[in-house]
C-alpha cells in the first residue's frame, strides 16, 4: 500500500481554549501544513468557542478528547435547560464555566459545535501512526471494540492497568497522544506525548510526523487569565 507523504503533517497538543496561543503556533508552522489535533480543544482556557470554530472552518482533523466528552454531555443542559453540573459551575475541576462564558449565550454556535464534537473519531490512523487523545497503545488491538472506546481518550502512560495488552511495547505502530501534560514533548520507543500544558502556563506544541521536529509557542496570558 502506498505510504502517505508525511512532510507537512503536524500533530498539535491539547489547546484547551488557548486561541491566541494556537494562532501564534500555527503562524510558525510551514505553509500548507496539514494539522491534526489530539482533542481537548475546549475547557479551562478562555476561548473554547473560537478554537472549535477555527478547527471547523479550516477542516482540520481532530480526535475526541475527554473534555469534548464533558462538553457534549453537559453544555446543552447548562446553557439551554438551566441544569448545572460540576463541569458548568466551576473552573476548578473541569473548566467548563470558561467554555460557557466563551459562547456568551450563542446557542446557535453551541449546538453546531456539539454536533461537530459528536462526530469526532476516537482515533485516526495514518501509515504507522495512531493518533488518540489518551495513551491508547495498550488498547491498540481492541481499538474498535465498544467496551474499550473510553480508554482511547482517558488512559495515561503513567497509569499501568491490568487490562493493558502485554506486548504493547513491541508494537510497530506509534501512538501520538495528548491528555497528560509534560514539560516537553515526550518521546518513547513507540509513542509521542504531545501535550505540553498550554493552559497551565507552559506552552503549546506541534510535532512533525516525518521528521519528529517540535515547534512550540509559550502560553499567551490572555488565553489563561481568570475573567
Amino acid at each position: 500500500m502506498k505510504k502517505t507523504d508525511l512532510t507537512n503533517y503536524w500533530v498539535i497538543g491539547d489547546v484547551h481554549g488557548c486561541m491566541f496561543t494556537l494562532e501564534k503556533l500555527v503562524s510558525k508552522l510551514p505553509k500548507e501544513s496539514k494539522l491534526i489535533f489530539v482533542g481537548d480543544l475546549v475547557d479551562r482556557g478562555n476561548y473554547s468557542k473560537e478554537v472549535i470554530e477555527f478547527v471547523m472552518q479550516n477542516n482540520y482533523r481532530c480526535v475526541f478528547g475527554n473534555h469534548e466528552y464533558l462538553m457534549f454531555n453537559y453544555a446543552r443542559d447548562a446553557m439551554i435547560r438551566g441544569k448545572q453540573s460540576m463541569w458548568s459551575m466551576s473552573n476548578e475541576t473541569y473548566g467548563g464555566l470558561n467554555t460557557l462564558h466563551s459562547y456568551a449565550n450563542d446557542e446557535t454556535a453551541l449546538l453546531k459545535h456539539i454536533d461537530f464534537i459528536e462526530k469526532l473519531p476516537k482515533y485516526l490512523e495514518i501509515d504507522d501512526y495512531i493518533i488518540t487523545h489518551g495513551f491508547a497503545l495498550p488498547y491498540y488491538k481492541r481499538r474498535d471494540q465498544h467496551n474499550f472506546q473510553n480508554e482511547l481518550y482517558t488512559s495515561r502512560l503513567e497509569d499501568i492497568s491490568l487490562d493493558w495488552e502485554l506486548d504493547w511495547r513491541d508494537y510497530k505502530v506509534i501512538n501520538v497522544f495528548g491528555h497528560t501534560p509534560y514539560e516537553e514533548v515526550k518521546f518513547g520507543k513507540n509513542y509521542i506525548g504531545v501535550d505540553t500544558g498550554a493552559v497551565f502556563g507552559n506552552k503549546l506544541s506541534a510535532v512533525n510526523l516525518l521528521t519528529k521536529e517540535v515547534i512550540s509557542q509559550n502560553s499567551i496570558e490572555k488565553d489563561i487569565q481568570r475573567k
